[in-house]
């Protein structure tokens, strides 16, 4: 897990009492995984929108040469 990033111009996951958080977004439950990613639900904090992130396998990528492709 500690390869994985999100969208790293919102800095770093933050956790609190099991709750993940990338900046305004609390993370939630994984709806889908594939090869090099997963696809979260997150919903804005602020706002209280319901939104979809990528999570991203650093260490695949870099390790299958793609990071042109992200």
């Amino acid at each position: 897990m500690a390869d994985r990033f999100l969208c790293n111009f919102y800095g770093l996951v933050k956790e609190k009492k099991g709750v993940k958080k990338v900046g305004k977004y609390e993370i939630g439950r994984t709806i889908g995984e594939g090869t090099f990613a997963k696809v979260k639900f997150a919903k804005n904090t602020e706002t209280g929108e319901a939104v979809v992130v990528k999570v991203l396998a650093k260490s695949t990528i870099l390790k299958h040469k793609m990071v042109d492709q992200v």
